[in-house]
């Protein structure tokens, strides 16, 4: 009898085994209903999660609908199978194997969601790459955005998106203004970033999200478009936290500017200004030029101030209280810009005696400014090599003072706001370029791969990406990122500064932060366009 009950317990365990495997199964591939059609999705062998890339969030944004707001995608019939990645936006790339997979039809995104029922919350990723490369399936650092690693983590749903990037996105001109309903024109890019926010809030239910706890988050141009979306009216009501790595909220431009801007694009395409039909029917390849040239003309594109995007630059909107007010992380990487100073051979050669005079002429700073400029980062707190604290002061400048500025805004009127520096530099590389810029994505979705990590450095990357993740994923559940078995991450206050620092020991600190983000802020109303750069060159050689 005892046999038998064993037995019959034991066939009992198979077939529910084997019920949840094969419920497991459909959850995949079963149809989900989007507001086009239907999808199905497939399971990830990697991982205990289902995925579904490629899913269009709008219509191809080609011939008429080329630089238009974007529309919603026409219906399709039948099921989509959502299998594989769908085309990166025109970019600037190298290689004939990216460009095969490069096209104006790119507006596509993708989802990744636990395998097991529930209702999770939800993280929609938006990739870096300078607003002129990447995508949500690989972006502009080179680092792969699977959301599987994450999801099986922290028990969310991972969302990543394309965006029209380069000319195509943020293409200003007076005429496109004069035929939108909305008078906007030069921020496409951000308008489909916040299309696909809304797709995620109105469809997300059907892959087992949240829509009603929605977290954005991104890196560098990523980081810069978090701030944009928490500033735009377009977005109100459907984010409920954020997390900014790497940007700030000062990148936008006036209309003025982007006109200005735009003489570049319509002479490179050989149209005459205003004439629009050309403007749509011209090669597509023909407006990328090259990317030496871009970084000449100081990675140009932005999101405008165009009245409707935006009134004014994320910041003064923040400052005014004029933006989607959630609980906010933001931080920097510790050498954000250092490797900028390999192709500054004067400042990379600098000796003690030229530090403040290489300051003035690179910055355009008069004698003065120079002075305090070296007075805030003292050569003394860097090492014997100026190279040092230029590395600091470009850092600064470039990305880890307009996102200080942002979160120190946003927590005047946000009582929940973290700010954090990451310093981990235990990588191939890691002692010869510091914790650079982009380097804390990969422990963020988990992703360790050569040539960064390896047999020597790779557990010690695992611990620290467990612990980040446990931050993000948790700040994602509840707008707190404190949980259980995680060093303690106190909230940053404006008359409490203190920041999380992310190494090999985990441990907040003061910020020091505030006068020399207040030489920076200033510096930023004089030099319109330095911040987000990465250093570009102001003055001198």
């Amino acid at each position: 009898m005892k046999m038998r009950g064993v037995m019959f317990s034991g066939f009992l365990i198979l077939i529910l085994s084997a019920a949840t495997a094969a419920w497991a199964e459909d959850i995949c591939s079963e149809p989900v209903k989007t507001a086009a059609g239907l999808v199905s999705g497939h399971e990830d062998a990697q991982t205990a999660t289902c995925f579904w890339k490629g899913i269009p969030y709008a219509a191809p944004p080609e011939g008429e609908l080329r630089f238009r707001a974007p529309q919603p995608k026409p219906a399709w019939s039948g099921v989509l199978d959502a299998g594989s990645y769908g085309d990166q936006c025109m970019q600037v790339l190298a290689g004939d194997k990216a460009r095969k997979h490069m096209s104006e039809d790119c507006l596509y995104l993708n989802v990744w969601r636990p395998k097991q029922s529930g209702s999770f919350p939800v993280m929609v990723w938006i990739h870096g790459g300078g607003y002129i490369m990447g995508s949500g399936g690989r972006g502009g650092t080179g680092f792969s955005f699977d959301g599987g690693r994450l999801v099986e983590f922290g028990d969310v749903v991972v969302v990543t998106i394309n965006y029209r990037l380069h000319a195509f996105g943020f293409l200003a001109d007076p005429g496109l203004r004069a035929e939108d309903p909305n008078r906007s024109t030069g921020s496409y890019g951000s308008l489909d970033q916040a299309a696909a926010i809304r797709w995620v809030h109105d469809n997300i239910a059907g892959f087992g999200g949240d829509p009603g706890n929605l977290t954005i988050f991104g890196e560098s141009a990523g980081g810069w478009s978090i701030c944009t979306m928490l500033a735009t009216p377009l977005n109100q009501g459907m984010i409920q936290r954020a997390i900014l790595e790497s940007g700030g909220c000062e990148k936008s431009e006036s209309l003025e500017q982007g006109y200005e801007k735009a003489k570049i694009v319509w002479e490179r395409i050989g149209c005459d200004p205003g004439d629009l039909a050309c403007l749509r029917a011209a090669p597509a390849e023909k407006f990328l030029g090259g990317l030496r040239d871009l970084y000449r003309e100081g990675m140009p594109y932005a999101p405008h101030e165009d009245g409707y995007l935006l009134t004014g630059t994320p910041l003064s909107m923040i400052r005014a209280g004029h933006y989607n007010r959630v609980p906010f992380i933001a931080g920097s990487n510790r050498n954000e810009a250092d490797a900028v100073l390999f192709f500054r051979r004067k400042l990379w050669r600098a000796r003690p005696a030229q530090y403040e005079n290489r300051l003035q002429s690179f910055l355009g700073l008069d004698q003065a400014g120079a002075a305090e400029l070296a007075r805030l980062y003292p050569l003394g707190e860097f090492g014997p090599k100026p190279r040092q604290a230029f590395g600091r002061a470009f850092t600064d400048a470039s990305l880890a003072c307009p996102t200080y500025l942002g979160l120190a805004a946003a927590a005047e009127l946000e009582d929940a706001a973290y700010l954090y520096r990451f310093d981990y530099d235990d990588t191939k590389y890691g002692r010869r370029i510091g914790a650079l810029h982009a380097m804390e994505v990969p422990l963020v979705f988990g992703a360790l791969k050569k040539p960064f990590y390896n047999e020597k450095n790779l557990e010690g990357a695992k611990a620290l990406s467990r612990v980040m993740q446990g931050y993000w994923t948790n700040f994602a559940k509840s707008g707190d990122p404190n949980g259980p078995g995680l060093p303690e991450w106190p909230r940053f206050t404006n008359e409490n500064q203190l920041r999380l620092i992310l190494d090999t020991e985990v441990k907040a600190e003061p910020a020091d932060m505030k006068d020399r983000c207040a030489f920076w802020d200033a510096y930023y109303d004089d030099h319109p366009g330095f911040e987000g750069t990465l250093g570009k060159k102001q003055g001198g050689k």
